[in-house]
């Protein structure tokens, strides 16, 4: 077993990304996942010297890894074994007092055991990392990911070994005036591995994403779609929804997607009865478990139309924030908590400011019966006329719409919040507005003026 790992496998991580960021596995807990929460190490490098020369440049690979010619005692102060450990999910600005303040880069590390199979892939899932992340797997570059709010996965199958593997992550906070959000914000900067960590393990075709909905123009009728990791034709896929009898088989096409629509009359979510249904998509060697609602969200005038009656959205900002500690909140507990105080002030309506939260608020909102506004942080002042802010902006928008789409709870995606008012800003707002229209045209779509 390997006994230490020094930071400056940046020597040789510096290279040609190995593996590649793939499109995200929708439900990922319903996945069959290593899980890698817990006690990670960490070592905290201010100046990056893990990862920069004295002129700032990307360290050049030495070889460390592939020859083991380092000398481990000439970085003592980058060696993970005798690192401090932190407890993730978390943020490193409550659980280590001397990083209260910081914003910078934290290096993270873990060990796992692996059993490779020929016939499955292993993807590497982070809920959220804060906010620039580079992730190593066994000494290579896994590759990198830059939003401090969204889900991310690498495909890292030819990284991993039978036995003994490990992950590395740099995480740096630091805050720029062409990120997103940018420099200027109102809730803390919260650096870390914030969200849960996931190896799954899928067949070599697995499903990658899916979308079952009401049909939004015709009644009695649930629609929608499988799609597979690469362009498999006829692969056989099932949708059951056993409590309304279906039980549905169809085949993919040549670009690996299946389309389907079934006869239903399901009973419709609200707020007073947030029903929920059990939902299968199944093939040979692979079965998703969700909990899908069903109803439909529309405006008549300035009216708010929820099953196609009126309703009035009674509601409060909620804030990422960890109940009864100081922190980033994270898991079921919290997210129970939190909405569980929404709904003693009355509310039938949460909006989470102002980023993408993780999945377990949105699925613990929508079983409370609670509608959802889910916010980018295209926050104040954003870099207008910046195409890699805007690139930024909509890849984020991307992902909260991908992750969340099955979620009927979610009533609202909004794309800004107060922000200056402005031709630039205009032009970049209006622009996010049609991308969201082309990723799901089933809600509405807003932003805090």
């Amino acid at each position: 077993m390997r006994k230490i790992i020094m930071l400056c496998f940046a020597f040789l991580f510096i290279g040609k990304t190995i593996a590649q960021e793939v499109p995200l596995l929708s439900n990922i807990s319903a996945r069959d996942n290593i899980n890698l929460n817990g006690k990670w190490h960490y070592i905290v490098d201010p100046l990056e010297n893990g990862y920069y020369d004295y002129r700032l440049m990307p360290l050049k690979d030495n070889g460390f890894f592939e020859n083991k010619k380092f000398n481990t005692s000439e970085l003592s102060e980058y060696n993970f074994a005798t690192s401090a450990v932190m407890d993730i999910p978390s943020d490193w600005n409550s659980k280590d007092e001397r990083l209260f303040f910081y914003e910078g880069t934290v290096w993270f590390q873990k060990d796992f055991n692996y059993k490779k199979d020929a016939n499955s892939k292993g993807i590497l899932h982070f809920g959220a990392v804060n906010y620039d992340a580079k992730v190593y797997v066994n000494g290579k570059l896994a590759g990198t990911h830059i939003g401090g709010y969204t889900p991310f996965n690498f495909d890292v199958t030819n990284l991993l070994v039978d036995g003994n593997n490990f992950v590395v992550v740099k995480v740096d906070n630091k805050r720029h005036k062409d990120n997103v959000p940018t420099v200027n914000m109102d809730w803390w900067n919260y650096g870390g591995i914030t969200r849960d960590v996931n190896l799954a393990q899928v067949p070599n075709t697995y499903i990658e994403d899916y979308l079952i909905q009401l049909d939004k123009k015709e009644k009695g009728k649930i629609s929608g779609w499988v799609k597979m990791n690469s362009e498999a034709i006829n692969q056989s896929v099932s949708i059951s929804i056993p409590e309304l009898k279906i039980k549905k088989e169809v085949k993919t096409d040549a670009k690996g997607m299946a389309y389907f629509e079934l006869k239903a009359n399901p009973v419709l979510w609200t707020s007073e009865n947030p029903k929920l249904y059990e939902v299968t998509i199944s093939k040979a060697d692979e079965n998703i478990a969700d909990k899908i609602g069903f109803r439909t969200i529309e405006t008549k005038g300035k009216e708010i139309l929820l099953n196609g009656k009126k309703v009035f959205l009674r509601g409060i900002s909620i804030h990422e924030e960890a109940p009864f500690r100081s922190g980033r909140a994270w898991s079921t507990e919290d997210a129970h908590t939190l909405l569980t105080w929404a709904k003693e002030l009355g509310c039938n309506y949460v909006r989470l400011a102002h980023y993408p939260h993780n999945e377990n608020m949105v699925k613990e909102a929508e079983k409370m019966g609670l509608m959802i506004w889910s916010e980018v942080p295209v926050y104040w002042t954003i870099s207008w006329t910046n195409p890699a802010t805007y690139e930024n902006a909509e890849h984020q928008l991307h992902d909260m719409i991908y992750r969340d789409k099955n979620r009927c709870g979610i009533v609202i995606w909004s794309i800004a919040n107060e922000t200056p008012h402005g031709d630039d800003r205009d032009v970049f707002l209006s622009k996010l507005a049609k991308y969201a229209r082309t990723q799901d045209n089933s809600r509405l779509i807003s932003m805090a003026m």
